[in-house]
């Protein structure tokens, strides 16, 4: 690499061999070409992931779940049939069936119990 322009081209080419192999896994992507994983995100079967979602580090996605949009997750743990998006979350576990977001933030070692709905706008009524 000699410059930030080889650098991204690198990087686009990685990301779209990372996405192709979670594509023929069965990870449904609305748009690969925004939808950002690192090598080390572990992703259950039956996962849709909507544009702009990044899941980096030890991020772990249970089976049955939707991702986004425009969501980023950092060493953070889904639990199946759970629903993120619009959300940034560090270092935090989000547990079974639960809806998180639009517009939460979880601060770092949040935990989301399971079949929990939570977001900015949420007012407690089911």
């Amino acid at each position: 690499m000699n410059d930030r322009w080889q650098l991204a081209l690198a990087e686009r080419e990685l990301r779209a061999r990372i996405n192709k192999q979670w594509l023929a896994n069965g990870v449904t992507m609305v748009d690969p070409r925004q939808t950002f994983i690192d090598v080390t995100v572990q992703i259950g079967k039956d996962v849709t992931l909507l544009p702009g979602t990044i899941l980096q580090g030890a991020t772990v996605i249970g089976d049955n779940c939707e991702i986004g949009p425009n969501t980023r997750l950092i060493d953070t743990v889904v639990g199946s049939g759970s629903h993120v998006e619009s959300t940034v979350a560090r270092t935090s576990t989000i547990g079974k069936n639960a809806h998180v977001g639009p517009f939460a933030n979880l601060e770092p070692r949040s935990s989301v119990a399971d079949n929990a709905i939570t977001s900015s706008f949420y007012d407690g009524q089911q």
